[in-house]
């Protein structure tokens, strides 16, 4: 173990080794490979510039001026800092060779405007009008620097050129034999081809990677490589040149749109590819914040150029470069082995455009072109971070694998464990299934006596334990399911209400046995004079009793309870050796419920019948139609 653990840790610190040594290499080599493709050329000094702050001259006043200072500036790269004043530079070209045809170049490609006039003996030989501001199409010579001929003549010329831009008045002028720029442009688009184009092709190979995996960090990281390459041609004109030379509006904002889109995405890269939510939500919420702050950069870049606000943005930049470069240390530490690759590859970038920005500036002066140095950082970075993409998709992949083994382990290990219970199951089969059988037929015989229990049981709920006829609950059930029975039907229904005449004194006088006697006499005449078996009754309470009978009129209901009454009137009830006589008073309710009278209305109308018999003088049978008592009332 200990000795596999080294190996291992070797294998890591080789390869971070390696990827330090090789950056420090490919820095060299560009470095001493870009001084070397510089032909031969003339740098421009000793030139002299005048601020016009209230832009008051024009070529033919600054001919004839001579009461303005002009000042000294000797540095090979002209540069008097950010300002939105017009200026003007004058410097003499001595000791030109004629034979050969010359070019003046100017290696700033975000200047707004620029007029240039060359001038001997005060008159103009040749004038020429420049700038981002003007369609691509409109300069001398199709290039993504300003390149302008100088024209032949025999003794010296002098140059004047005003400038007006909304960020660094950065001039660097160089003369050139037009012969040496064009091999060395030659060489120059070689290089900038190779570089734009292994660019191109690392974000669309992540991006075919985020469209297979559906990996976010893919998709993040192509959109990263994608807006820094467009940083990179808008910066040195190639994006003007080449995908908006209609737009002078775009070529003016281009950088500041894609270099805040650019940091944006590299701050959610770096997020998402560290998993910082995982170490820490405090680092986290500080890098979405900051991301947000170049998003709203990007939309403030519609509106205000990047070259007015440089210096207050290169901190931003600044900033943020070192809290990345912060998180990614710490994480290292940590021990986490993809901050190890991540660190130098930002390092290498961050150093890089730190030069290229300070050369920029003018805070440093380099020999060679420091955009090299640039494109070299940017393209290290670019193949480390698809390094390090590939090697934490890697390691994703494998720990998936690892985690769907160990699922493919558990899952034959449960498939084995079936097929032992499957054979306890086959083995245990037929003993259950005749036990099954036995006791489904002792449970249907069980089921088949619970069903008559709960039927009996059922009836028994239904009927009074007196009399034996049905009871109040029944009755209740009942009326409900006629009444509704004749709205639906519209047939006729009839509800009587019974009650014993003076029972209370039955009670009083022979005892509650004969009391029950005749509650039991009455209970039996009433149920053998019912003989449809829709018709029912039912004990209602105490002495009162009930008679449903569907589809019956006033007419038949009163022949019928009137018989009934008869009846009782002539039936002496023999109870404890006493013999009585016992009458009835009914009243009757009929009517065809419409769906707009209540449920009870029978019911109530055959409970006031029976107090209007009973107020007749008992013994007697009072009946009503439902329409009939309403035209009374």
């Amino acid at each position: 173990m200990p000795n596999s653990q080294f190996n291992l840790f070797t294998k890591k610190d080789w390869l971070l080794f390696s990827i330090i040594v090789f950056s420090i290499i490919a820095i060299f080599t560009t470095t001493n490979f870009s001084t070397d493709i510089l032909p031969s050329h003339t740098e421009v000094q000793d030139v002299e510039y005048l601020v016009d702050s209230k832009k008051r001259h024009s070529i033919a006043s600054i001919l004839i001026n001579t009461t303005d200072t002009w000042q000294q500036r000797t540095q090979t790269q002209t540069s008097i800092g950010t300002s939105n004043q017009k200026h003007w530079f004058r410097f003499t070209l001595n000791d030109i060779n004629q034979a050969k045809p010359m070019l003046l170049v100017i290696n700033n490609a975000l200047l707004d405007n620029i007029s240039l006039w060359f001038i001997h003996n005060k008159k103009i030989i040749q004038e020429y009008h420049l700038g981002d501001s003007l369609k691509f199409s409109q300069r001398v010579i199709e290039h993504e620097n300003f390149l302008i001929p100088v024209p032949l003549h025999q003794q010296q010329i002098q140059v004047y050129i005003s400038t007006h831009s909304k960020g660094a008045q950065r001039l660097p002028i160089n003369v050139w034999q037009q012969k040496d720029y064009l091999e060395y442009s030659s060489k120059s688009v070689l290089i900038m081809g190779g570089f734009f184009g292994l660019m191109l092709a690392m974000g669309l190979s992540n991006l075919f990677f985020y469209i297979t995996t559906r990996a976010s960090t893919f998709l993040v990281y192509a959109g990263y490589v994608l807006f820094l390459t467009l940083t990179l041609a808008a910066l040195q004109g190639l994006g003007y040149r080449y995908l908006w030379p209609n737009s002078p509006w775009l070529q003016q904002h281009a950088v500041g749109i894609f270099v805040n889109l650019a940091f944006c995405m590299s701050i959610l890269f770096c997020n998402l590819l560290l998993n910082i939510k995982a170490h820490s939500k405090r680092l986290n919420k500080l890098l979405n914040a900051n991301s947000a702050l170049f998003l709203f950069g990007f939309v403030a870049s519609f509106i205000i150029p990047l070259q007015t606000i440089i210096k207050p943005f290169f901190v931003v930049v600044l900033t943020s470069g070192i809290i990345i470069l912060s998180v990614s240390i710490w994480l290292w530490f940590k021990g986490q082995i993809i901050a190890r690759y991540y660190t130098i590859a930002w390092i290498v970038l961050f150093v890089s455009g730190f030069t290229v920005s300070l050369d920029t500036l003018d805070v440093i002066n380099v020999n060679f072109p420091s955009f090299y140095l640039f494109m070299l950082g940017a393209v290290i970075e670019t193949v480390l971070l698809a390094l390090i993409l590939a090697i934490n998709h890697n390691q994703q992949r494998r720990a998936l694998l690892s985690t769907q083994e160990a699922l493919i382990d558990k899952e034959r290990q449960t498939q084995q464990a079936q097929r032992d219970l499957l054979v306890t199951q086959e083995n245990a089969t037929e003993e259950l299934e005749y036990k099954v059988q036995e006791r489904t037929l002792e449970l249907e015989i069980a089921l088949r006596e619970l069903s008559e229990t709960n039927q009996e049981l059922q009836e028994k709920n239904t009927l009074d334990a007196l009399t034996g006829i049905r009871n109040r609950s029944f009755f209740d059930k009942k009326h409900l399911a006629e009444v509704r029975r004749s709205r639906r039907e519209q047939s006729q229904l009839s509800i009587v209400m019974i009650d014993i005449d003076h029972f209370k004194k039955v009670n009083d006088q022979y005892g509650h046995l004969v009391g029950d006697e005749c509650i039991k006499t009455v209970a039996k005449i009433l149920q053998s004079a019912l003989k449809r078996p829709s018709d029912v009754a039912c004990r209602y309470g105490g002495e009162e009793f009930a008679l449903i009978l569907p589809s019956t009129d006033l007419v038949g209901a009163q022949i019928l309870v009137e018989q009934l009454r008869a009846e009782i009137e002539n039936t002496s009830i023999q109870a404890e050796e006493v013999s009585i006589n016992i009458t009835i008073s009914a009243g009757i309710g009929t009517a065809t419920l419409s769906f707009e009278q209540p449920e009870d209305s029978i019911l109530s109308l055959a409970d006031k019948q029976l107090y209007a018999a009973k107020n007749a003088g008992r013994n007697n049978v009072q009946s009503s139609s439902l329409d009939v008592f309403k035209q009374q009332d």
